[in-house]
């Protein structure tokens, strides 16, 4: 068996598959996405403040730096892989997240015919600033 697969990608990019960001948009009203699979835009460059985010960041060295920017947004939900043992899970998923939930099973990102080598997770942030009206 090869495991290099398990522990590695060919891309940082894995597009969310439209049955599960149809059912997360339902529930949560998406109105901004900083980075959509096929975009040259770096959305940690948008205000995401008062917004309701919808992000699947690059699982690579910048899903940090996205996770950090959650906090910012009303609302931000992210679909990112589940790595419960990695510095960015324990110090900002854990402390910040108002919810996670855990994928049951593997997702098929896009229209993959198999499913993804790692399992994944939705993370909530909610922002704790207070309105002004």
């Amino acid at each position: 068996m090869n495991n290099a697969l398990f522990f590695s990608a060919a891309s940082e990019h894995w597009a969310t598959d439209a049955k599960t960001y149809a059912a997360l948009d339902a529930e949560f009203h998406f109105d901004f996405d900083p980075c959509p699979l096929r975009s040259a835009e770096d959305g940690l460059k948008e205000p995401w403040t008062g917004k309701r985010v919808y992000c699947n960041p690059p699982y690579g060295p910048k899903i940090r730096a996205f996770l950090e920017r959650g906090v910012d947004a009303e609302v931000a939900v992210f679909l990112i892989p589940a790595r419960t043992d990695t510095k960015w899970f324990h110090e900002i998923v854990l402390p910040r997240a108002k919810e996670i939930r855990f994928v049951k099973g593997r997702l098929k990102f896009g229209d993959a015919k198999n499913s993804a080598p790692f399992p994944s997770m939705i993370v909530v942030f909610e922002s704790t600033r207070e309105s002004s009206t």
